[in-house]
């Protein structure tokens, strides 16, 4: 079992992280960019229509439902060798496969965690019951995450 960062090792990964940023690769990019796409379209329509909107991985796109597509490359869960962003580790959140996420009119959602993942690198997409939206990127060489 891998051991978890000790938090001054962590503090310090975020502190280079900020003194020596590095861009996402590109299929990465993309994908953070189709999140934000999603999302933002999301509560857009509806707030528009005053009626849900559910974003799901990997599926069609119908009336009430956006899918998400994401380049070929990248995969969705998170991989073994990274560990939990530091606020998730002692929750009981193990990971696994991405559970739709509901979009309720004025920003209301259903909290959910998608991670995603391509090489070493990562993305943990985090949204909160109240719309709040945080992108955390993963950065190997610094065993940190950092924000994307």
């Amino acid at each position: 079992m891998r051991d978890q960062p000790t938090p001054s090792c962590s503090s310090l990964g975020r502190a280079l992280a900020c003194v020596l940023p590095s861009p996402l690769c590109a299929p990465l990019r993309a994908a953070h960019k189709e999140l934000h796409r999603a999302l933002t379209l999301a509560f857009s329509l509806a707030t528009t229509h005053r009626r849900p909107v559910t974003l799901q991985p990997l599926r069609e796109s119908r009336e009430g439902h956006l899918s998400v597509h994401l380049p070929m490359d990248v995969r969705w869960g998170r991989p073994a060798h990274v560990p939990l962003p530091p606020d998730l580790a002692n929750t009981g959140w193990r990971g696994g496969r991405p559970r739709p996420i509901t979009v309720m009119p004025h920003r209301a959602a259903t909290a959910n965690v998608w991670f995603l993942h391509h090489g070493r690198e990562a993305l943990c997409l985090r949204l909160g019951l109240k719309g709040q939206v945080e992108i955390l990127r993963y950065r190997p060489l610094l065993a940190t995450w950092t924000r994307a």
